[in-house]
């Protein structure tokens, strides 16, 4: 009988191992989750560049033994004592922080603000494994036309897109302006399209903007020999910013029109706003957004399943576990598009 999971693991800065773990066992309110998709993110490379002391001395400290992976789906296995849902069977994505259940902000659905959080691949085993322990009331039941990948990106960088439009509050036809074609950034751009939205973008990257384009985005221009300003003229009602890059923060308030609003997303150093003229005499509006609700998520599986919304496209890539150290060793080195650790 088998007692062990196959798991990715940090074995050194810049290098990821195949590892045995145990096999995981429910508790009280508790499943396991057969993984059919882990999504690489942005944050899991913070920590792929790490030593192990590094990691554990980190702002958000992290066991080097910790399984990566917070964006995860696939198929209930079993479940332990007092879980009435999701079922065994039941195709599942994962709200990667995991709240106390009981404090005010998670029984609003804002686990991500709980003071007792847990977060998947931080200080609790994430996805990148066979099998994985999690807590039941974090789950959202995928429709059987959203593929696991999707479930697994909705988990993170999908819903945080589609948030961000939310809180951007742009109006039907509305021109919406995303700063950064990375798999967040792409991922707004497709949520502007389905949801009828003009939607341009920059990124500073060939790489990035050829396989935007590839994908269906010719309005993606690099912000390196943009004039961003001029954008005002087709009244860029929105700005969301992706990237977390100081330029990109600068840009996003030179790109919004008078009585704008910029929707900051992309984590990243700081910079400086002028309260006058970046804010008070054009009357902007700015937004910030940090992760999403439980209810968000599931609002978001529906909206892809009511407008056809197609994020298969960005992702580029679906490696099986063993050939995990190498999807994170190309993700490190600038692939475009989302990389998935996927089971068949």
């Amino acid at each position: 009988m088998t007692t062990t999971v196959r798991a990715l693991r940090f074995a050194e800065k810049d290098r990821v191992s195949v590892v045995d773990a145990a096999l995981p066992e429910a508790g009280p309110g508790e499943i396991v989750l057969d993984v059919k998709a882990a999504g690489l993110c942005g944050s899991d490379l913070h920590y792929f560049h790490m030593t192990h002391n590094q990691m554990q001395n980190a702002t958000q400290p992290r066991s080097p033994e910790m399984t990566p992976g917070h964006e995860i789906a696939g198929v209930v296995a079993s479940i332990g004592p007092g879980v009435t849902h999701p079922s065994v069977g039941d195709r599942v994505a994962i709200q990667h922080y995991s709240g106390c259940g009981t404090c005010e902000t998670c029984r609003k659905g804002w686990d991500v603000h709980c003071e007792n959080a847990r977060v998947y691949s931080l200080n609790r085993p994430g996805g990148c494994q066979d099998q994985v322990i999690v807590t039941a009331k974090d789950a959202v039941v995928l429709p059987d036309s959203v593929s696991f990948a999707t479930g697994a990106f909705l988990a993170c960088g999908a819903t945080t897109a589609y948030q961000a439009i939310q809180r951007s509050e742009v109006r039907p036809g509305g021109t919406v302006l995303v700063i950064g074609a990375g798999p967040v950034g792409l991922a707004v751009l497709t949520w502007a399209r389905a949801l009828g939205l003009h939607a341009i973008a920059t990124d500073p990257s060939p790489q990035r903007r050829k396989f935007a384009s590839k994908i269906g985005f010719t309005d993606v221009y690099d912000s390196n020999n943009f004039d961003i300003s001029t954008l005002r003229a087709e009244r860029a009602d929105v700005v969301i910013e992706t990237s977390g890059n100081i330029h990109g923060r600068r840009a996003a308030l030179e790109g919004v029109r008078t009585w704008g609003t910029v929707v900051f997303v992309g984590l990243g150093p700081g910079f400086d706003i002028d309260p006058v003229p970046d804010l008070i005499m054009r009357q902007v509006t700015l937004r910030g957004m940090f992760v999403f609700s439980v209810p968000l998520m599931m609002e978001a599986v529906r909206e892809v399943e009511k407008h056809s919304v197609d994020l298969d496209p960005i992702i580029t890539r679906i490696s099986n576990i063993e050939d995990g150290p190498a999807a994170f060793a190309d993700f490190a080195n600038g692939s475009v598009g989302k990389t998935v650790i996927g089971w068949a």
